[in-house]
């Protein structure tokens, strides 16, 4: 009986060291500064993402957070350096539609399984994509701009932030709905394709409205048109799509934080409950909207159903369109 008890407690003690060094090194969570991998370039919508709550666990815990940006890929390469790090809750990324949804399923052959690899823990926010051409097109509207390509004499080129972006897919779905067809023209980042198209080096894109929204109200571009079904706070002038007579067109893309699958439970439901009530004052509802976000606040189990949902709607998009290519092939 003696050597079950003492067995017994010197579990309790092993359990009561690993557990110490989950959460620290012995301190509370977090006991260092936190880094947040962001899949993407400065300026785009998920660096913006990744910075807010950045800032918002900085002040929670005092502890410094540092932002990584590690784009390329399709955001593959930022997932997969999260993925692969220490799952001591020190590692978080940023991810949503684009980076942990569309890979997955436009893309054969990657180096790991997004879905598994990586946690949900929090999402912060949703966005609109805008279809957007250089500031002085002939095309005022969607029908004109559907009626302006459909007279060029070439395939009209689109351009997007990398092969199975959200930018890429939306675009696609466009074709789909109006029954045409456009070469695609990837870019490394979200700045390139709108620069790109504000020179006429492309037809058209659609891109992530934080993104877009300087360049449309400092008169470099010209917005046609909304993905969503309702209009955007940030844009109230700009119809939709489906106003416009796309039928069937409801598109918006949304971020979140993740962590590497293994990270302990508790860890993840700390997390989660720090950035969802955080978000939620008054003053970061005032920043997400200011950064041309929708508040959209979903708590790590919320945000696990959802993404599933999210995996199999857009995998019936990408077998309808088409669009399933080989990882390498993916580069921007």
């Amino acid at each position: 009986m003696e050597r079950r008890s003492a067995l017994k407690i010197m579990a309790l003690i092993a359990g009561m060291g690993q557990a110490a060094r989950t959460w620290g090194e012995g301190g509370a969570y977090p006991a260092r500064p936190i880094k947040i991998i962001v899949s993407a370039t400065p300026g785009s919508a998920t660096d913006l993402a990744g910075r807010l709550v950045g800032d918002l666990l900085n002040v929670k815990y005092g502890q410094g957070v540092v932002v990584e940006n590690r784009a390329g890929a399709g955001g593959v390469i930022g997932m997969q350096a999260a993925a692969s790090s220490r799952p001591d809750g020190y590692t978080l990324a940023t991810g949503g539609l684009g980076n942990n949804v569309l890979p997955p399923v436009t893309l054969r052959g990657l180096p790991l399984d997004i879905p598994a690899a990586l946690r949900p823990v929090a999402q912060v926010a949703e966005f609109v994509n805008a279809l957007v051409v250089r500031v002085d097109h002939p095309a005022n509207s969607v029908p004109e701009l559907i009626e302006y390509l459909r007279a060029s004499k070439r395939k009209p080129l689109y351009g997007s932030n990398g092969v199975g972006s959200s930018s890429q897919m939306t675009a696609e779905l466009f074709a789909l709905r109006v029954g045409m067809k456009f070469d695609h023209v990837p870019y490394k980042g979200a700045t390139e394709v709108l620069v790109g198209t504000a020179n006429s080096d492309l037809d058209f894109c659609f891109m992530n409205l934080p993104p877009t929204l300087p360049m449309v109200e400092g008169r470099h571009l010209k917005a046609l048109a909304v993905t969503s079904s309702y209009r955007a706070r940030q844009l109230p002038g700009v119809p939709t799509m489906q106003e416009q007579g796309v039928k069937d067109f409801d598109v918006t893309s949304w971020l979140g934080i993740y962590a590497p699958s293994k990270v302990e439970p508790a860890i993840i439901d700390q997390l989660s409950s720090a950035i969802v009530t955080g978000l939620a004052t008054p003053e970061y509802q005032k920043r997400i909207i200011g950064a041309g976000f929708e508040p959209k606040l979903r708590n790590a189990a919320e945000f696990q159903a959802f993404s599933a949902a999210e995996l199999k709607r857009w995998g019936d998009v990408a077998r309808q369109a088409g669009i399933v290519v080989e990882y390498g092939g993916a580069k921007g």
